[in-house]
């Protein structure tokens, strides 16, 4: 946005933070209650919004898992269903576990076959989330205020 206070954002800005707020399921809840997704406009739009998959936009999305979120949305019946509580908050939980970083709960059988993670408490066989412990030791101390 430009340093000017009286501007606008830009079309690619409500975009941009429209695509990530799908990143919040209580929000899609909202959006479900509130009959958004019974209007064709609305779901015209969310179609057109697919154009966020492409790396070149992807790259600017701070919380990613808003695509899944967005591809879901394409699905009439999860659109009905999202008002469920049992299906928002399992999604809530799924979520949750992939910020944690459990991605091995997640993780392809082939993925840990011949591998014994059984002595590791945190299960670290995904090469990406080694690091997480360190990680922890480093930020136990710092707090921001």
């Amino acid at each position: 946005m430009s340093d000017q206070p009286d501007e606008l954002p830009t079309r690619w800005e409500v975009e941009l933070e429209f695509v990530q707020s799908l990143a919040n399921i209580q929000y899609v809840n909202f959006l479900a209650q509130n009959d958004y997704f019974n209007d064709p406009s609305f779901i015209n739009y969310l179609d057109y919004l697919n154009y966020w998959r492409s790396p070149k936009y992807a790259k600017h999305l701070v919380y990613p898992n808003c695509l899944h979120i967005l591809t879901l949305l394409q699905n009439p019946d999860f659109r009905k269903q999202i008002t469920n509580p049992e299906l928002m908050n399992s999604l809530m939980n799924d979520m949750v576990k992939k910020w944690q970083g459990s991605e091995e709960i997640i993780s392809k059988p082939e993925e840990s076959e011949g591998k014994d993670t059984s002595g590791d408490p945190n299960g670290e066989t995904n090469p990406h989330t080694s690091t997480q412990s360190e990680q922890k030791d480093t930020n136990e101390g710092s707090h921001v205020s």
